[in-house]
C-alpha cells in the first residue's frame, strides 16, 4: 500500500510518515565508515516500520506496532535516575533530559510528582539551576528545570522556583 492512501480492504488508516523517511537516503557516500555502516543497518531495521510493510508483529489499525507502554515508562523513569558513566558528556544537559522524559511520562499517564528531588540538588543560591549538582546556574538549564517543575505543579514544587532571584 502506498503511504497516504487508505486501504479499504484492510481497514488501515493512511500512514502519515513523510516520504523522505520512507525511502533509503538519497545521497549515499561510497566511503564505508563505522558510522555509515551503523546508519545503514539502522535504516534497514526501521524502514519496514516507516513504510508499513513490517509483517512480523501485530500492528495497530494505523499499521504501526503497538506501543509497549510499560517498557517506555521504565526507560523514561530510568532516565530520571543517575545516568550511566558513558553519558558524562550530557551532564550539563541533564535538565533537558529530565524535561523530555517527564513529557513522555506525562503522555503515558505516569506519576511524575517525585521529580522535585532531581532539581533541588542542582539549584544554586542565586535561584538558578545548573546542569547538575555543583554546576553554575545557566539560563538554558534553569529554563528546562522550571518547565519540568511547572509540569509537576503543586505548591511545594512551585515554591522551589525563586522568582525574585531569577
Amino acid at each position: 500500500m502506498r503511504a497516504g492512501v487508505h486501504d479499504m480492504a484492510s481497514g488501515l488508516a493512511p500512514l502519515s510518515v513523510p516520504p523522505l523517511f520512507r525511502s533509503l537516503p538519497k545521497i549515499q557516500d561510497s566511503l564505508a565508515t563505522e558510522t555509515s555502516i551503523s546508519q545503514e543497518e539502522t535504516v534497514h531495521v526501521c524502514l519496514p516500520y516507516l513504510t508499513g510493510t513490517d509483517d512480523t508483529q501485530d500492528l495497530s489499525k494505523l499499521g504501526l506496532p503497538h506501543l509497549e507502554r510499560e517498557k517506555h515508562i521504565k526507560f523514561l523513569q530510568a532516565s530520571l535516575e543517575a545516568l550511566p558513566s558513558n553519558f558524562v558528556a550530557y551532564d550539563a544537559s541533564r535538565p533537558w533530559i529530565v524535561y523530555w522524559a517527564l513529557n513522555g511520562l506525562t503522555l503515558l499517564g505516569s506519576d511524575i510528582s517525585h521529580v522535585i528531588d532531581t532539581f533541588s540538588a542542582s539549584q544554586n543560591a542565586d535561584g538558578g539551576f545548573g546542569g547538575g549538582f555543583g554546576q553554575l546556574s545557566h539560563c538554558a538549564a534553569s529554563y528546562a528545570a522550571i518547565l519540568s517543575l511547572s509540569m509537576v505543579g503543586g505548591r511545594e514544587v512551585l515554591d522551589l522556583i525563586d522568582r525574585r532571584a531569577l
